[in-house]
């Protein structure tokens, strides 16, 4: 299978952009369904083609159901910001891995200053255009500007200094392959050969070497923990758990 770079009306520049970054990594796609980026002066969106109706997936933080609302309505409920626990707004955390953005977005609506990472080229380019969209509205443009994002694998260990806390949504194969799967899911998982990431436990192992305080892992809601180590202590929702494990300098959750 394939993926095509196409250049929709005023998306030329956009996709010669896209074309020599993915170019330099050497990317290739491996995926089990031909799929199409096109670049349009709006930004960029992946398409699956072959299915009816045609799926197509544009991250948007200003008006889709990822955007700035949900990440504001409720927030400081959120599993995942109560699973940070007591940390000070204005501290350094760490998303391991970005995904489609959701949890980096919370973490800078919650005040957080966040370094985030994602390894899968394509989504990287998706990611970093619906943040530069988002920059260019008034009151996305705060959030955004606690937001740095690089691609690739997490790197915690050249922060200097150590960020506070870290956050990690390893991906992992459905459960019950019967289930319904979400639309963006269905699309990533037709970009990936694999949904599973084989390093998990060693990006676990990583993070807590390298953050001050805790790891949060964030797993579906019966799923084993990751790695040897029980975690400390858990918060759980509706479908999914955050798992907390301490840092370098702390021995317990505070």
């Amino acid at each position: 299978m394939a993926l095509t770079i196409r250049a929709m009306a005023g998306g030329e520049a956009r996709a010669d952009r896209l074309q020599a970054a993915l170019g330099a990594c050497d990317y290739r796609h491996t995926g089990p369904a031909q799929l199409v980026l096109e670049a349009t002066a709006d930004g960029l969106a992946l398409v699956r083609e072959d299915t009816q109706p045609a799926l197509r997936l544009q991250l948007d933080f200003v008006g889709g159901r990822q955007g700035y609302r949900l990440a504001h309505a409720g927030h400081q409920r959120e599993g995942l910001i109560r699973a940070l626990g007591k940390l000070p707004r204005d501290s350094y955390v760490i998303d391991a891995s970005a995904g489609l953005g959701r949890d980096t977005l919370l973490l800078a609506a919650h005040g957080f200053r966040v370094t985030a990472w994602e390894r899968h080229p394509v989504v990287y380019e998706l990611l970093a255009d619906a943040l530069a969209r988002a920059a260019s509205h008034a009151e996305l443009a705060p959030l955004v500007e606690r937001i740095h994002l690089f691609s690739g694998a997490a790197d915690p260990a050249q922060l200097h200094p150590r960020a506070d806390a870290a956050v990690f949504d390893p991906m992992f194969p459905p459960r019950n392959k019967r289930a319904a799967v979400k639309k963006d899911m269905q699309l990533i998982q037709a970009l990936m050969h694999d949904t599973a990431d084989p390093d998990a436990e060693q990006t676990l192992a990583t993070l807590r070497a390298n953050v001050e305080r805790r790891v949060i892992v964030k797993r579906p809601l019966h799923a084993p923990a990751l790695g040897p180590d029980a975690p400390q202590a858990s918060v759980r929702g509706k479908s999914v758990r955050f798992d907390i494990y301490s840092g370098c300098s702390v021995s317990a959750p505070a």
